[in-house]
């Protein structure tokens, strides 16, 4: 099977080099990979152009809008989205994942991610096996590490573009009942701390609960849960003050 790999950047000169390199290196042979550049200014353009990567570039309306730009462009039978400022963590992940997707006929693998530094330092592990139950509650799934067969974006829908930060909780929830979703315990992706969702953490814990909502949770527990998360973040920010 052919796996499309979609990548989405805006001003990703210093990150994205590494990110391409994690993707050639891989030991599958079968890859497309795919990157959106929502209209970088800093030298991705070029550096993109020297490294012979397929693109494309123009601005669009947010990180979603640029997965769903380059999951119709897809023609993978597997799509995994890869942040310009993620890697793989070794060579040996896309064939891993391919071969549970194989063993086990899953439409979705996820994994676990190393959530890291800017110098590298690995901060924590993130990602583990749930129930929808689980999911209504919290984003427990690592998105970086999230392989989706194409059918199911062609039969249940790309990543609803109106919410900013939670789009991929949103996703998984929309399909985690009607498909069949495996876990593999390794870590596939190392993450640089600093995207979207943890950039904006109190908009993230907000959308989160409304997309809870609307996929069935009790709204009273959902906005029980948004303040529990949110006292808890304060908490660990004063605390890192502290410190």
């Amino acid at each position: 099977m052919k796996v499309t790999v979609v990548t989405a950047v805006l001003n990703g000169v210093s990150t994205i080099a590494e990110c391409i390199a994690s993707v050639r290196d891989q030991s599958y042979a079968n890859i497309e990979h795919l990157v959106v550049d929502g209209g970088s200014t800093d030298g991705t353009i070029e550096l993109l152009e020297s490294m012979g990567v397929a693109f494309i570039s123009s601005r669009d309306a947010g990180i979603y809008s640029a997965f769903n730009r380059g999951i119709r462009l897809a023609t993978g039978d597997v799509i995994h989205i890869l942040n310009a400022d993620d890697k793989y963590k070794n060579n040996k992940v896309v064939e891993n994942v391919m071969t549970k997707l194989s063993e086990t006929a899953a439409d979705i693998c996820h994994g676990r991610i190393e959530q890291t530094s800017e110098t590298g330092e690995v901060l924590r592990l993130v990602g583990r096996g749930i129930n929808l139950t689980q999911l209504r509650k919290k984003m427990w799934v690592a998105h970086p590490s999230v392989f989706v067969r194409r059918d199911v974006y062609s039969t249940y829908g790309l990543f609803s573009e109106g919410f900013k930060v939670a789009a991929d909780h949103e996703f998984l929830l929309r399909v985690w009942s009607k498909v069949n979703i495996t876990f593999l315990p390794e870590v596939l992706v190392t993450m640089r701390l600093g995207g979207a969702s943890n950039s904006q953490v109190e908009l993230s814990y907000r959308e989160s609960m409304a997309t809870s909502i609307i996929h069935g949770a009790h709204p009273l527990k959902a906005v029980a849960r948004y303040y529990f998360e949110r006292a808890k973040s304060l908490l660990l920010r004063w605390r890192s003050n502290e410190n």
